[in-house]
């Protein structure tokens, strides 16, 4: 038997670019996030090559009625290659562990929500500048799954793209911008400045506010921990506004219920040194009533998916079969940030996780052990303590007599309305006894004195249930058969021949009087 070789072209078809591009982020916004992560990567590239300082490197967001524009200064593209690596898709000379962006798609995020994506760029000492134009509007309709267009990705990408050079007089300039120009369903935070600044605030590799009482102790420890909080800095403008540098979002309290408590902070670390973390607790419980509330996962400083990461390791534990997964609520208890290694652990193409693998799963156990169980646990023991306090049973007390007295009022009580009250007093009952057990004497007056209210009210309640008419199941009984009864029915017509299913039909109509329609 011959074996014979068969040469082959392999064909990527034009779907390839709607999979890394229109398909790829959960959220169109993300697309902003992409551009932010290539303008920092420029940045601390130039300010290591010496071409800028730190001081002078900026992001420049600037939006507009129909559009949004997104500059850095860094280096920029030479026009020798610029349109080339411009047009390309999934080609990229990053290195994953020195750059946030590596894979060489992020770039064409934008034709999600925009009918021109414009791409200008100008190096130093050169006095030309590259600008790129790709239809976006064109290109979505190619890769319409209505289409059937045959022609591979880079055929029709090409089709869509224009390339120029133009004069530039200023050979010191150097630049990259990248502009999304007539918006086509456009997220959010593209026509609200206000969102805008909120999701940046969270996403971007962004300072501390000067005014972060913590934010020099936080950088300190995580440099000491070898993962040093790597920063850029971003300005938004907003129309005719001027331009606004922002900030991570931390201050030194939180709202909680209806007050602001001040937030402490604490800090761990990977025994492995894969991460480092800052977390930050209150002590009034509750869920924390801010955007950026959660602890946030990053790598070079850029947050990857929101707080979904850590919700998940609360929830759900690798090193316990126990289920807990109520305690994803816990996590919103906090604030805080998870610097990880971008040597430990690579995030997937999308960038809400990291790439499955042992390096990973040892990383999330450990921010299973030494984050989430503790502060799950201290969550859980507050939220019962909290639920067991004399303030709360007092309250719980209060709202429980007072739903009483109106059912006393209204003087026509029925088993519907009285369903509630007396499962509140049944569930106030378990908690009373709850807080008396664990009492060191402190209140055992005060809940004393709630247990004999509590007995009056369930006195109270027995005598409406007395002057309730009798509730009967007879109705719902008659339902049930009757439902029961016409399912046989149609089950027997569609199996018996005509003879049995006459008899069939006789004997269950004689049984429960139900006949067929």
């Amino acid at each position: 038997m011959s074996t014979v070789k068969i040469d082959f072209v392999p064909h990527f078809g034009a779907f390839v670019i709607e999979t890394l591009t229109l398909g790829m982020y959960g959220e169109s916004r993300n697309a902003i996030r992409e551009y932010i992560q290539n303008s920092r990567d420029a940045l601390l590239q130039a300010i290591d090559d010496g071409l800028i300082t730190s001081e002078d490197a900026r992001i420049d967001v600037e939006m507009d009625t129909d559009g949004l524009t997104v500059r850095d200064n860094g280096h920029g593209i030479r026009v020798e290659n610029a349109a080339k690596v411009l047009a390309s898709i999934g080609a990229s000379n990053k290195d994953y562990r020195k750059d946030a962006g590596f894979r060489g798609i992020g770039r064409l995020a934008g034709i999600v929500f925009c009918n021109r994506l414009i791409f200008r760029t100008k190096s130093k000492g050169q006095t030309q500048f590259t600008e790129v134009i790709i239809r976006a509007d064109e290109l979505r309709e190619k890769l319409s799954p209505e289409e059937t267009y045959a022609k591979d990705a880079a055929q029709t990408l090409a089709e869509c793209v224009d390339a120029t050079l133009q004069d530039d007089a200023d050979t010191d300039a150097h630049y990259f911008e990248v502009r999304l120009a007539g918006f086509h369903n456009p997220p959010a935070e593209c026509v609200d400045v206000g969102l805008m600044r909120t999701f940046l605030s969270q996403v971007a590799p962004l300072p501390y506010a000067p005014a972060f009482s913590f934010r020099k102790e936080i950088e300190a420890a995580a440099a000491e921990a070898g993962l040093p909080v790597e920063t850029v800095r971003l300005f938004l403008k907003d129309k005719g506004a001027a331009p606004s540098e922002l900030f991570k979002p931390y201050g030194e309290d939180v709202a909680v219920k209806r007050t602001r408590t001040p937030i402490q902070v604490s800090y761990e670390q990977s025994p492995t040194g894969k991460w480092f973390g800052w977390l930050g607790r209150k002590r009034v419980p509750g869920l924390i009533k801010e955007k950026y509330a959660g602890i946030r996962v990053r790598v070079r400083n850029i947050q990857i998916d929101d707080t979904k990461i850590v919700r998940d390791i609360f929830s759900e534990s690798r090193l316990t079969t126990k289920g807990r997964t109520s305690w994803g609520r816990f996590a919103e208890w906090y604030v805080g940030e998870i610097f990880v290694d971008p040597k430990a652990a690579i995030p997937n193409a999308r960038r809400d996780g990291f790439e499955e693998n042992d390096s990973w799963h040892t990383m999330r156990d450990e921010i299973d052990l030494q984050v989430a169980t503790p502060l799950g646990k201290l969550a859980y023991r507050t939220s019962k303590a909290d639920k067991l306090s004399l303030a709360n049973l007092t309250k719980a007390m209060q709202e429980l007599s007072k739903t009483v007295e109106l059912l006393e009022a209204e003087g026509n009580p029925t088993m519907e309305k009285l369903e509630q009250p007396l499962l509140a007093a049944s569930d106030f009952r378990t908690r009373l006894a709850s807080a008396l057990s664990l009492d060191e004497g402190e209140e055992a007056e005060a809940l004393e004195s709630l247990a004999r209210q509590l007995g009056d009210l369930q006195r109270r309640l027995e005598a409406l249930v007395a002057l309730a008419p009798a509730h009967s199941c007879e109705e719902e009984i008659a339902e049930a058969i009757e439902e029961m009864a016409r399912q046989i029915l149609k089950e027997l017509h569609d199996r018996l021949g005509p003879q049995d299913w006459l008899l069939a039909r006789a004997v269950i109509a004689n049984v429960t009087g139900v006949k067929p329609d």
